[in-house]
């Protein structure tokens, strides 16, 4: 098996066993103690306010001692409800359990208070488990004089997580499913509250049975009176009016007190509970606890996001990335209940913790077993020279046979570089294909002449990078035709490349001993000199049969005929135009191979030079020339002879086509570190067929009655003095009449 393969069953296996102890871990709350120690932590940090409308009534050590042990007289409770009652709070709620019937005329007094006063008076009832009859629970009410004094009777059952604490509550119990749903007390002490008795929007939320996390505020905020001392003394009737009042035992023996998620430990009094609780009603603050599914899928996706990332990181980037999930987790976690939504991280974290050290230690064992597998193999191949066997210091298997595959490694890179070292050397440039097609040596001269390299490409690839689209297919025909394996071949292809190099290429096949195809060699031979050399005798020829020919055929032909003032004039401007032919060939070509050699010079007076020198022309023909400066006297770093003639040219073709009485503007301006000259003048444009090549050499149009039917060297020249002086030029037509020429030249630079 290979090691690719192996690695992938591997993880596979990693994968599915990691899933299922996440999935088990969350099933069976395997990590409750971490999740439930993280959101006392979070919880601890952010505690909401105490709701400053409710008022606990303790039923505490002072008061059992002043009044008399318990349970008390119920028309000592009346006289506390009546009292109530006359400083109007909102509700009342007396969560004290009152389900058997006690003297009747206590039992009247005490109804009767509950029944009679503006507040409602809530009572709980509790449920006795197992029932009667296979029921789960047995609801017990209170006594039924109360039953019926009571403005409502909920239940006051808590949820307690697997550490005994209180961190949660369900404001609506179904003992039997189905059957009679009973609210939480503070339910009902809400709904009295916004005196419409309509649901709070958490309980219309919820199922009947689930429970919600509750906020707890800080211990003890909330506001506190002893029994005893609201029965006798004097309270204002600002502590009672509209108040939730809860009444509920704290002294020692008789208080229900729980353990409540507190960092500081100790319990807490159940009165208090439910005030949390009534706070988080009236606020709607509860924490909703993550459904099973939505857990499961975020406590599974950052390992499964891990495990693929080891299939493409490096080992340093899958210990960076495992340690940054860790952190988003936990800050996930504490994101979601900053939004009153809870994440239990544990379950997630243990997917990290378990995926990593796995994947870690299956890759290292791997990768072991493989590094010994080849080291033996290459061992038994029978290597021209033998592998150096290497004194080690490792202590561990995996340590000797890292240094062994070191040694390894270092024989194979000295005999690649030795036959690298020998390609390199070679005066041409060339390449190496193996059987299959794809290139495995390439030297460096190739490298640079085709400035990419192709090492690891297919044939058809190479050919790609090295051939121009137009000559591929003559390099096809040469490789199909090209020797095969055995066969020698004197034939080559010549092509250019995409950098317009031009090289001549020969293949030759790669035989082993035995006489099997081991790949192919390419040889190129860079002819890119001869064949500019080639170009520059065309071009060279091109001036003699064309446009030199020209005007020496004209003065042969004047000078057969009569010889009179119009012929010499004739003979005269032929045998200047063949002098300015050979004058712009020789200045392109000392162009070509002098250095540039610029001085500053003010760029307005130097086109005003050249339209003062053109004037005595155009005024035969009633041509003006106006130059309109607007450079702020700009100047440029040039060679003033090229320059000038450069502009020469121009203007003598822009007088050459205009019309007569035409107007030829000459506009300078300054651009952003640049100076723009436009020559524009009135004639019939330029033909649109020859305009895009209008700066080549001997540039042409087959309409004859075109503006320039060839334009000789004349804006070729004028080209090169442009790119000379690092500047651009273009051409166009005007929408209305005739052409103009835009050139842009580099501002000279201060010093």
């Amino acid at each position: 098996m290979n090691l690719r393969l192996r690695l992938a069953i591997e993880w596979l296996l990693i994968a599915l066993l990691a899933s299922s102890i996440v999935g088990l871990a969350h099933f069976w709350r395997g990590t409750e103690s971490f999740d439930n120690l993280f959101y006392d932590q979070l919880s601890e940090s952010s505690r909401p306010p105490a709701d400053k409308n409710v008022l606990l009534v303790m039923i505490d050590d002072p008061s059992l001692k002043a009044i008399g042990i318990w349970p008390w007289p119920r028309d000592i409770h009346a006289r506390l409800i009546e009292k109530l009652q006359a400083s109007k709070p909102r509700s009342i709620t007396l969560d004290v359990l009152l389900s058997e019937a006690g003297e009747v005329s206590s039992d009247d007094a005490l109804a009767a208070a509950m029944h009679r006063g503006p507040a409602p008076v809530l009572m709980p009832l509790h449920f006795s488990a197992p029932g009667e009859n296979g029921r789960a629970y047995d609801a017990i009410m209170p006594a039924s004089s109360f039953a019926k004094a009571a403005s409502g009777i909920g239940h006051v059952n808590l949820s307690f997580d697997g550490d005994g604490t209180v961190r949660r509550t369900a404001l609506c119990f179904d003992p039997q499913e189905n059957g009679t749903r009973w609210p939480h007390m503070m339910e009902l002490a809400y709904r009295a509250a916004v005196k419409s008795n309509t649901p709070s929007p958490a309980y219309q939320r919820q199922e009947c049975g689930d429970t919600l996390l509750i906020p707890y505020a800080k211990r003890a905020s909330f506001t506190e009176v002893s029994y005893v001392d609201l029965l006798e003394g004097e309270l204002p009737e600002s502590i009672i009016k509209d108040h939730d009042i809860i009444i509920g035992a704290t002294a020692t023996g008789m208080r229900d007190n729980f353990s409540a998620p507190f960092g500081d430990g100790g319990l807490l009094p159940g009165i208090e509970i439910m005030a949390n609780m009534l706070s988080a009603l009236k606020q709607d603050s509860f924490i909703r606890p993550a459904p099973f599914a939505l857990v499961m899928i975020l406590s599974l996706l950052p390992m499964w996001l891990l495990l693929i990332g080891f299939l493409r990181w490096r080992p340093r980037t899958a210990l960076i990335m495992s340690l940054g999930l860790v952190a988003l987790i936990l800050f996930a976690s504490a994101g979601s209940l900053m939004a009153r939504f809870w994440f239990p991280p544990g379950a997630a974290l243990l997917g990290i913790l378990l995926v990593y050290p796995l994947w870690g230690w299956r890759r290292l064992q791997a990768m072991s077993d493989f590094m010994a597998s080849e080291l033996g193999a290459l061992e038994q191949e029978g290597e021209a020279s033998p592998l150096p066997v290497l004194a080690s210091s490792a202590t561990d298997m995996v340590g000797r046979q890292s240094e062994a595959l070191a040694g390894a490694i270092d024989h194979m890179r000295d005999l690649r570089r030795f036959v690298a070292d020998t390609l390199a050397d070679l005066p041409d440039p060339m390449f190496v294909t193996n059987p299959d097609g794809y290139v495995t040596l390439s030297n460096n001269l190739l490298n640079e002449r085709v400035e990419k390299s192709i090492v690891g490409l297919s044939l058809d690839q190479a050919l790609d990078n090295i051939v121009a689209p137009d000559f591929r297919a003559a390099v096809d025909r040469y490789l199909q035709s090209a020797p095969q394996m055995g066969d020698t071949n004197s034939g080559f292809v010549r092509f250019i490349s995409p950098s317009d190099r031009t090289f001549v290429m020969r293949r030759a096949s790669v035989d082993s001993d035995k006489g099997d195809l081991r790949g192919y060699i390419y040889y190129l031979a860079d002819i890119s000199a001869l064949a500019s050399a080639e170009a520059e005798r065309e071009q060279v020829l091109q001036l003699l049969s064309h446009d030199m020919r020209a005007p020496q055929s004209a003065i042969i032909a004047l000078l057969e005929g009569t010889i009179d003032n119009d012929a010499r004039k004739r003979i005269e401007r032929n045998a200047r135009r063949t002098m300015q032919l050979a004058q712009d060939f020789v200045d392109l070509a000392r162009m070509g191979e002098t250095e540039f050699d610029g001085e500053d010079i003010l760029l307005v007076d130097l086109i005003r030079d050249v339209a003062d020198h053109f004037w005595p022309l155009a005024k035969e023909r009633e041509i003006t020339i106006t130059v309109d400066d607007k450079s702020d006297a700009g100047f440029v770093t040039a060679e003033p002879d090229s320059l000038l003639r450069a502009f020469s040219n121009l203007i003598d073709n822009a007088i050459k086509f205009s019309p007569d009485n035409g107007t030829i503007l000459v506009t300078v301006t300054r651009l952003d570190a640049a100076l723009s000259v436009a020559i524009c003048d009135q004639g019939k444009g330029i033909d649109p067929e020859i305009l895009p090549r209008l700066f080549t050499r001997f540039a042409s149009s087959s309409d004859q009655k075109g503006r320039a039917k060839g334009t000789g060297l004349g804006l070729t020249f004028v080209l090169a003095v442009v790119e000379r002086h690092g500047g651009h030029i273009f051409a166009k037509n005007n929408p209305s009449c005739g052409c103009c020429f835009e050139m842009t030249l580099p501002e000279a630079i201060e010093d």
